[in-house]
């Protein structure tokens, strides 16, 4: 069965969504299916994760560069057709972009099915940043795309719950996102991390890892740190400043008085990652809003704790594995998780339930083979 991913971008600057699409072609490709993605780039960040898609037997159709809001490119349509044409189902990841809203309309003409994954962008707190451009992207193309999809993908109960107000006639389909579990049975020697940053000592600290974007609720978690009063502890913020807001996260920093206590890294990858995952206390993740968090997921595989906001859509799961806490996205409660955490006994016993649990649920290859079947029943 021929399967054709789209997306608009490979960037994994982008975040959760390239970083999911990633995962779910390259497994799905190693369980059999003829997998091909097609993206749009406005620069070439992408190549690489293009070239390694290739290498574990993915197609690749990269078109760039593409310009604008919505990404548009003179050739995408011509191409877009051509790639619909040639699956058995099409799988769209986004809304808002020309790629998205091309292979809808090529599926349309084409007879083809199609699934579409939102990434939590249908989401109240979504649909109500840049809220008039979106209802009226709504009214133009979305509305026409979303109703006659063959599914609506979601990645937890949370995430089709909160889309239920808009009355979406497709199948709903509840899969998770997943792990590439081989890369975290031999996790990094402890230690690794802080060797690469001295200035850590062997002070405990709290991680966040991802985008600086205002929707991480940095906001809070910064004055949180602040107001728990954990003089030798420290906060690792790991991620890159994407979208302009990073001077913002520093300002924080410099308002709380906490220049000497917060480190910066930028992004990291690959076992830099999985490092700072091992040697970290906690790991820490106050958004306002987050589909699923695949991050919360690579810490809880590490063995870490997390502390979670309850806008964090995996919360249940944390929750049922008994891996850390979960809040509300405030200050306060953040405060006092913050506080408790660091100093909780029991932090051992909720790294080592996080691991089991994020290993056994979350593996792409069990995933894989769920959405080869759910493939069949469209195709």
């Amino acid at each position: 069965m021929k399967i054709l991913h789209v997306i608009s971008g490979l960037d994994p600057q982008n975040g959760g969504t390239t970083t999911a699409l990633v995962g779910m072609a390259a497994s799905q490709a190693h369980v059999g299916l003829d997998v091909t993605v097609l993206s749009t780039w406005k620069i070439e960040d992408g190549k690489p994760v293009a070239d390694g898609l290739r290498a574990k037997g993915v197609q690749v159709i990269h078109i760039g560069p593409a310009t604008g809001k919505l990404s548009r490119h003179p050739e995408l349509k011509k191409m877009m057709m051509g790639a619909v044409n040639n699956a058995d189902v099409v799988h769209i990841h986004g809304l808002f972009e020309q790629a998205q809203h091309d292979a809808a309309r090529a599926a349309m003409e084409l007879r083809k099915p199609y699934v579409i994954t939102p990434h939590g962008m249908l989401s109240p707190w979504n649909m109500q940043q840049n809220k008039w451009g979106k209802k009226l992207y709504m009214l133009w193309r979305l509305q026409k795309n979303l109703h006659h999809a063959a599914a609506i993908h979601y990645t937890t109960d949370a995430e089709r719950d909160l889309a239920i107000p808009l009355k979406l006639p497709g199948k709903a389909v509840v899969m998770p996102l997943g792990l590439d579990v081989e890369e975290f049975k031999s996790l990094p020697e402890r230690g690794t991390f802080r060797r690469q940053f001295p200035q850590l000592a062997d002070q405990p600290f709290v991680l966040f890892l991802g985008r600086l974007d205002y929707k991480k609720g940095l906001d809070i978690l910064i004055p949180a740190f602040a107001d728990a009063n954990l003089p030798n502890v420290k906060l690792v913020l790991a991620g890159p400043d994407r979208d302009g807001y990073g001077p913002t996260v520093r300002r924080l920093v410099e308002l709380h008085h906490l220049q000497d206590r917060v480190i910066f890294t930028g992004m990291l990858h690959g076992k830099d990652r999985l490092a700072a995952y091992v040697d970290a206390s906690l790991f820490a993740l106050t958004s306002y809003q987050e589909n699923f968090g695949i991050t919360v997921i690579e810490a809880m595989a590490c063995g870490c704790p997390v502390l979670i906001s309850d806008q964090v859509n995996i919360f249940s799961q944390v929750n049922i594995a008994k891996a850390g806490r979960v809040v509300a996205a405030n200050r306060e409660q953040t405060k006092l998780a913050l506080a408790e955490m660091i100093n909780d006994s029991q932090s051992e016993s909720m790294g080592k339930n996080g691991r089991d649990f994020a290993m056994d649920k979350y593996d792409w290859i069990q995933i894989a083979a769920a959405w080869k079947l759910e493939y069949t029943l469209h195709g």
